[in-house]
């Protein structure tokens, strides 16, 4: 939570890690052709990118789905991607009944509560950031306590607390884009520049999570 999203390491499967990354970071919508690349390079950098990479290069093609993620993996580029599938899939439904209880009680949507979720964890109940924040939505050990969460890593207790952590900042700032900067920022830097400051982390995070709320909220219409 209080980690920037995208240089935040927590501890899941490195497909989560890189699928997740890749839905948030290029966003399925605007890939020309459905496709979004993913380039390993030296230092352990990952590059995303919806154009296809030269001849030669070694890539991934990741394709989003409405209920998960699955992936194919390039054996060679060659003379083009011809990818098989694989077996991995992000289900963002497993905690459907207690993300819709928190954002009951907590009087907001519950898509919102989905996409920061989505956006912190990957789903991955057992995540833990380099600086602590643990759980489905990345709680903070002294935000947890504050908020009444013995346990962060027990999925109904981190939703709850997180809601009601989300909650608190709409109420505070009256706008969505602002209390998501707190979120992942902290308030002091939203105060400061009396709305999203100028960390491209924090920008970037705000737009990948209102670019996944969009996407939750067009799968539960239909």
């Amino acid at each position: 939570m209080q980690s920037l999203l995208g240089y935040k390491t927590v501890s899941m499967n490195k497909w989560v890690v890189v699928a997740l990354a890749v839905f948030l970071t290029c966003g399925v919508a605007h890939a020309a052709d459905g496709k979004i690349y993913v380039i390993h390079e030296p230092g352990g950098v990952i590059r995303f990118t919806t154009k296809a990479p030269q001849e030669g290069v070694q890539a991934q093609i990741f394709t989003a789905r409405a209920h998960g993620f699955s992936y194919y993996r390039t054996k060679g580029l060659g003379g083009g991607f011809g990818g098989r599938p694989g077996g991995k899939r992000l289900y963002p439904d497993l905690y459907a009944r207690a993300i819709y209880d928190a954002a009951q009680e907590h009087r907001i949507d519950p898509n919102l509560i989905k996409a920061v979720i989505h956006a912190e964890s990957g789903f991955n109940p057992r995540a833990v950031s380099r600086k602590g924040a643990k759980g489905l939505m990345q709680l903070m050990p002294g935000t947890a306590r504050m908020l009444g969460v013995r346990n962060a890593f027990v999925p109904e207790w981190n939703i709850q607390g997180g809601a009601r952590y989300l909650a608190q900042l709409l109420k505070r700032y009256g706008n969505e884009a602002h209390a998501l900067a707190a979120y992942n920022a902290g308030d002091v830097p939203v105060l400061r520049y009396n709305g999203i400051p100028p960390y491209s982390e924090t920008q970037e995070y705000v737009r990948r999570v209102l670019h996944l709320k969009k996407q939750y909220t067009a799968v539960a219409h239909g």
